[in-house]
């Protein structure tokens, strides 16, 4: 009983030392960055779902103009 009271002070100790409970919150929580990270997903895909095919034109040998689509 006394063995299990020291480890899990010694554990709160070391933790504190080391500041590993913001370490894990920084790791185990979502922060700025992966909000950020997300918006941009949502809007890779709102582009590519707006976006259209390229539209292929055929060139003059002549002039090397666009001419008109294929």
């Amino acid at each position: 009983m006394i063995q299990a009271i020291l480890i899990a002070k010694v554990v709160k100790l070391v933790a504190k030392q080391f500041k590993l409970d913001k370490i894990l919150d920084y790791v185990e929580n979502p922060n700025e960055l992966d909000d950020e990270v997300e918006k941009l997903k949502e809007r890779i895909i709102k582009l590519e779902v707006n976006s259209h095919t390229p539209i292929d034109f055929a060139i003059c040998e002549i002039c090397k103009n666009k001419v008109k689509e294929k």
